[in-house]
């Protein structure tokens, strides 16, 4: 999470540098400023960036920010010049003059919202000093992850979890890291890579953005950890965009070892890249398979991305090329912020084997965005609504509506209106002018933001990190909870305030529902599927269909494209057909048998073989699927439907798009819990209506428990059976810890034991260790075996006796080795250390583990 003052100047220097320049910006040089807020009112007093408006409302926001910092009436200075651009607007944006020049901004208080004691437009406060509203809890670091990433704390205990177990975990297992924006995800994957430092982490993401943003941070990583490296010499992103000769560089590097990350798509993994990542897997170069915002194998790769889908069995093929090689499978780490329980279900059939598959769950309500919710009677009162709205709200704002020709419209009103630095971005929108819009919204050194309200649709979401968006508001009806909620997470991602406003109108509601998951019916999949079938081409004994063709009765298309891509879904996930990677060979042999086009081939092995039939099969398995899968996607909107009628409480029914299920739990057991965040939140109209306040609770704790190589255990035979040690529990007396503590741990790490705890201020530990500078409860043990530390003075917890107690999942048993030392006077719950439970005393352990 990026910081909202990275550069060397003081925060006080800075504002006192904006203000001599609002006064006289002729006589100011250009002007450089870290804080977003200041680039953005510097750049349009000193360029023709901008209308009077942008300025308006810009130096709006900046006395609605110096008001709420000091909890008074701010005022500033204006040069005359940029007076008389603020006064034709000022009365539209509450900009009031005092005298001549002397400017202040009164509080929002608009009559259609019911704001109470809180400012809707407090999100100006964003960016002051001690005003984060996310919470890291800056634990210290593990000496592997200062190693690996330089830092020298985690951000949440989430992180330290997936860290920790991305280190650990069995080779042929998977991981799913559901950690909240803002935990630092991008050092887990680094972490795994260094993991498997001598092959390749490759890694998914869905978009062109992703991918550079992605390259952009291991650049900087890298450069960071390799002095005399130069950043723009070091290549980590392969898209469409990538030449050929990077490319032919790419599988170079693969193929000796020295690519220790690649960020690409589905769809290059399963064409140009297929044949080099198999060749890497079968001589042990594929270390790790990570997959960023992996929710999207679900909601895309059911539908319109089906590449997201056959990861799946190009995973299985890469654990087959692995073990006919000799080597270790690889890796599986699963990526992503919001997982409801349809999609932990759906990873886990997908990706769950070889090994085991773990969840680590962290989940919590985003503590940055102040939530607001007005429907209105007609399109019209909306349209006010939201002008008044983009009118006081700070900036950034993106301005999200559901289709292209929508954006189009409000970016046209807005340019109507007098607002000049407004772009718009929508699945019309080419790669190159979306990486343009991104990087003009962006304030880095040397190039102040261009732009300060994006008209977009979802479209302009995943991929856009930049971390100082201040205001989000829906012109729409989101489909789902999940997706506006992960639209409104594109706020506030610097972990200060931002504000979320869902403002709809009537016909958002069929929209709205146009956009619901459709599914053919029985009869209409059968027919099409005898269309496609019977388009089939055979090629060496194997079926390919072409999943751009189009039935005879309707024209080609991306629609066209989606059900051809719907129903191989459902007949895959009804065991009907199977599908198999084609590569860039076969499907060139393919397309030298049909007439040139655009074409898309799947293999199908079909594995019913009444499909044929207009019963059976489309009545009795199809027709079933459809109805569960269109009951699904109704329920979601539904479900945000009750939002805005009031029927239910905002943020318990964000909380249950993500809380766990019956078959979630069975699958996932405990760790399943923390899929469930904390409520209430205090920052939803439900909550400010009763007056509940902000938690302000910590990120959660998620259990740490994950499936370790069943051979890791530590070589402790010796110390066993002097100790009489039952259920693995060791207990060691001493007085003299100064004395015995440095011979432990380094008799115990020579061992093989692997975390430790109550060490603070003992800096000789193993590198790859897990370490806690203060002692830890049963709770808080890993997997793996542990030598915990007890300073005088201290009762321990009686729960370290019980060994279901030593497990983080208490319907699983550890089958490890738990060192436990503390002072011969020590209470253990209700016991004596010595004279109750026969301690070992430290010095005689010490000389077994050294004999």
């Amino acid at each position: 999470m990026a910081c909202p003052m990275t550069h060397a100047k003081s925060v006080e220097s800075e504002e006192a540098e904006l203000r001599e320049l609002l006064s006289e910006p002729t006589r100011s040089a250009r002007a450089v400023f870290a804080d977003d807020l200041y680039a953005r009112v510097a750049h349009v007093c000193q360029s023709d960036s901008g209308s009077d408006l942008d300025l308006a409302v810009l130096v709006r926001h900046l006395l609605r920010r110096w008001d709420l910092r000091s909890v008074g009436v701010a005022r500033v200075v204006l040069a005359p010049e940029l007076s008389a651009r603020v006064r034709g607007a000022a009365s539209s944006v509450g900009l009031h003059e005092v005298r001549r020049d002397l400017w202040y901004a009164s509080p929002w208080v608009p009559l259609w919202l019911d704001a109470g004691e809180v400012a809707p437009d407090g999100a100006a406060l964003a960016g002051t000093p001690g005003q984060l509203r996310f919470q890291s809890v800056d634990l210290p670091a593990d000496p592997f992850f200062t190693r690996i990433t330089g830092h020298p704390q985690y951000r949440t205990p989430g992180q330290q979890t997936a860290c920790r177990a991305v280190m650990s975990c069995a080779a042929g297992s998977t991981l799913i890291a559901m950690l909240p924006t803002g935990s630092g995800k991008t050092e887990v994957a680094l972490c795994l890579a260094e993991r498997t430092s001598n092959a390749l982490c490759l890694i998914v993401v869905p978009t062109i953005a992703l991918a550079n943003d992605f390259e952009r941070r291991f650049r900087d990583h890298y450069e960071r950890l390799r002095p005399g490296t130069r950043k723009e010499d070091m290549h980590f992103a392969w898209t469409s965009h990538t030449p050929a000769h990077r490319r032919q560089q790419f599988r170079t590097a693969i193929q000796r070892g020295r690519q220790p990350i690649l960020v690409t798509s589905p769809e290059s993994i399963s064409r140009a890249l297929r044949d080099t990542l198999q060749e890497a897997a079968s001589v042990g170069r594929l270390g790790s398979l990570v997959i960023d915002e992996a929710h999207l194998v679900t909601q895309w790769g059911r539908s319109f991305r089906p590449e997201f889908r056959t990861l799946e069995d190009f995973r299985v093929e890469l654990l087959r090329s692995a073990e006919s090689g000799g080597y270790e499978p690889l890796i599986t780490l699963l990526l992503s912020a919001t997982l409801g329980p349809h999609e932990l279900q759906d990873l886990y059939t997908l990706f769950s084997g070889p090994g085991a598959c773990n969840l680590i769950a962290a989940n919590a309500l985003r503590p940055e965005p102040e939530l607001w919710i007005s429907p209105s009677p007609t399109a019209h009162e909306r349209m006010s609504k939201v002008t008044d709205a983009l009118a006081h709200l700070p900036r950034p704002a993106i301005l999200y509506v559901t289709r292209p020709d929508t954006a189009e419209t409000w970016a046209k009103k807005l340019c109507d209106l007098g607002y000049g630095r407004t772009a718009v971005v929508t699945g019309d929108t080419s790669n190159d002018n979306r990486a343009r819009v991104l990087r003009t919204l962006r304030n880095t050194p040397g190039q102040p933001p261009e732009i300060d309200i994006v008209v977009a649709t979802s479209a302009f979401g995943l991929g856009i990190d930049y971390a100082h968006v201040r205001t989000v508001i829906h012109a729409c009806l989101p489909e789902t909870v999940d997706r506006w909620y992960q639209e409104l997470g594109r706020g506030g991602r610097d972990g200060h305030a931002c504000s979320a406003f869902l403002l709809t109108a009537p016909a958002d509601h069929s929209e709205a529902a146009q956009l619901t998951t459709k599914v053919l019916t029985a009869d209409t999949a059968r027919k099409r599927w005898l269309d496609l079938w019977g388009g089939r081409v055979e090629v060496s004994g194997r079926s390919y269909l072409d999943i751009e063709s189009s039935p005879g009765y309707t024209a080609p298309g991306s629609y066209n494209r989606r059900w051809n891509a719907q129903l191989i879904q459902g007949l895959v996930e009804l065991h009907a057909v199977r599908r198999r990677y084609v590569s860039a060979e076969d499907a060139a042999q393919v397309n030298e048998q049909v007439e040139e086009g655009v074409h898309e081939w799947v293999q199908i092995d079909v594995q019913r073989f009444d499909l044929d039939k207009p019963d059976e099969f489309w009545s009795d398995s199809w027709a079933p699927w459809q109805a569960t899968e269109w009951g699904r996607s109704r329920s979601a909107l539904s479900a945000l439907e009750d939002v805005l009628s009031a029927k239910a409480a905002t943020c318990e029914v964000i909380a249950r798009a993500y809380r766990a299920t019956s078959e979630t739990l069975a699958l996932f057991r405990t760790a399943a819990d923390h899929t469930d965040p904390t409520l209430p939140c205090g920052r939803c109209p439900s909550c400010r209506a009763v007056h509940n306040r902000p938690a302000g609770d910590p990120p959660p704790h998620p259990p740490q428990t994950w499936t370790i190589p069943q051979n890791v255990r530590p070589a402790l035979d010796d110390l066993l059976a002097v100790s009489g040690v039952q259920d693995g529990l060791v207990l060691l007396a001493s007085d003299e810890h100064d004395q015995v503590v440095p011979g432990l741990v380094r008799a115990l790490a020579h061992r093989g034991v692997m975390h430790f705890a109550g060490l603070n201020g003992f800096d000789d530990l193993p590198t790859n260790a897990f370490v806690d500078h203060e002692p830890i409860s049963p709770r808080q043990l890993t997997p793996l075996s542990s030598f915990v530390v007890y300073p005088a003075q201290r009762r321990l917890p009686q729960s370290w006796l019980n060994p279901w107690s030593r497990s983080a999942d208490p319907t699983v048993r550890r089958n490890q080795t738990d060192v436990l030392l503390a002072p011969t006077t020590a209470l253990l719950g209700e016991h004596r250390l010595v004279r109750d439970l026969r301690a070992l005393d430290a010095r005689i352990a010490l000389e077994v583990l050294e004999g």
